[in-house]
């Protein structure tokens, strides 16, 4: 995918991790993660509504990142991403769309807020 990057959402940086690039996929419940059938996660930003997401623990330490519509650093969301070691945006408000295979950049290099991008995705309006 080629373009310029469109910047959609910004949140709370649960930890400096540098630029995160990978593939966007909404998870929305239990029965998406348990759709997953041995699908290759270790390019896969999950997308999450809710802060207490504990449904992504199993695929969690196979994800490349996540972001939430909400949460706070003390969440249990948090508190796994963190012993995990994987890369989450928190509280993430979003200002444009992210749909399952854009190809996301998640800016991490503030300790504490995010910036999340779409690369190479079409612009609706």
């Amino acid at each position: 995918m080629s373009g310029n990057p469109r910047e959609v959402a910004t949140g709370t940086n649960l930890f400096v991790a540098g630029t995160v690039t990978g593939t966007a996929r909404w998870f929305n419940d239990t029965s998406d993660v348990l759709s997953i059938d041995d699908d290759d996660l270790e390019d896969t930003v999950a997308f999450v509504n809710k802060g207490g997401m504990t449904f992504l623990s199993p695929i969690l330490p196979d994800l490349k990142g996540i972001v939430c519509t909400a949460g706070s650093r003390e969440s249990h969301l948090a508190i796994l991403s963190r012993e995990s070691d994987v890369p989450c945006v928190l509280a993430a408000q979003l200002t444009g769309t992210v749909s399952d295979g854009d190809t996301v950049v998640l800016d991490l290099t503030d300790g504490e807020t995010a910036r999340i991008s779409v690369t190479g995705a079409a612009v609706t309006a």
